[in-house]
């Protein structure tokens, strides 16, 4: 059963069919980010709204089941996405091969890498044209379909262009994760080329924000046991952090009180204690 503020949400989501989360802060009044996200999250699991991006839409909504654009998530959660590539950007050092997946969050992080040569490898065309403009990385591009959801490409030529490649670190990104289903893709291709270069990586390495947590697309591609690390943004659940962790991942964030350095150090051991 639903309460008075979780029904006025579900009014107001479904009268205007989607709903930012500053707009239903202001609705509900005095109420955390944590408080709406609990309502948010009850609500989709009796599927009555699907959280995307900075808020939710009506189940009933012609957008229910897509993804929205990439234009449209990168102009989302922008804070978030900062705050994690920041941190993201301390576990990443030159001297390995990284595999950068498609995705906002991770394109944000090539706006913070430090200096140094690295050499990369990546199925997101905005990603290789952003890190071709600094003249410091070896970069290859996968080829394959485009997709205009995430401007990566996949399918079987991206796949055996893949299988050539040897990678150290994979950095990933995820549409979804739930507890039963893991973190999951809303297109088959993706999920597929998502799970070769994870077999491939001696360490993989996932960016997910909060708003991630609960929400479920068709294809899944990794679960925790997948993940050796995962850096996510201030509003990560206690109950996620301790799954996270009793599969043995290392979770950083915003507030794990770590400077940079220590941070780097961590992620060398581990990263050592891989090659072993």
């Amino acid at each position: 059963m639903l309460n008075e503020r979780q029904m006025s949400i579900l009014t107001y989501i479904t009268e205007h069919g989607e709903a930012k989360n500053t707009a239903l802060q202001s609705l509900i009044g005095d109420c955390s980010m944590m408080t709406l996200w609990r309502d948010l999250t009850k609500l989709e699991q009796e599927g009555r709204i699907i959280r995307v991006r900075g808020g939710a839409i009506a189940a009933q909504s012609p957008m229910a089941g897509q993804e929205a654009n990439f234009t449209c998530r990168a102009k989302q959660n922008v804070s978030a996405k900062e705050d994690i590539a920041r941190i993201a950007a301390d576990l990443v050092y030159p001297g390995h091969a990284y595999y950068l997946d498609a995705g906002s969050t991770i394109l944000t992080l090539t706006y913070f890498l430090h200096e140094g040569s690295y050499t990369v490898v990546t199925s997101a065309a905005n990603t290789a044209a952003e890190l071709a403009q600094k003249n410091r990385y070896n970069i290859t591009l996968l080829g394959g379909q485009v997709s205009g959801v995430t401007l990566s490409c996949s399918g079987p030529q991206a796949e055996q262009m893949l299988d050539g490649m040897n990678i150290d670190v994979a950095i990933m990104a995820a549409s979804g994760y739930s507890f039963n289903g893991g973190f999951t893709s809303g297109s088959l291709q993706e999920a597929q080329l998502k799970q070769r270069v994870i077999r491939k990586a001696a360490c993989t390495m996932m960016l997910m924000d909060c708003g991630k947590i609960g929400r479920s697309h068709p294809f899944t591609f990794a679960s925790l046991d997948d993940v050796d690390v995962l850096v996510g943004d201030s509003m990560l659940t206690p109950e996620f952090v301790r799954e996270a962790e009793a599969h043995n991942v290392r979770v950083f964030s915003v507030n794990d009180g770590l400077t940079p350095e220590e941070r780097s150090a961590i992620m060398k051991e581990l990263f050592a204690h891989k090659y072993r």
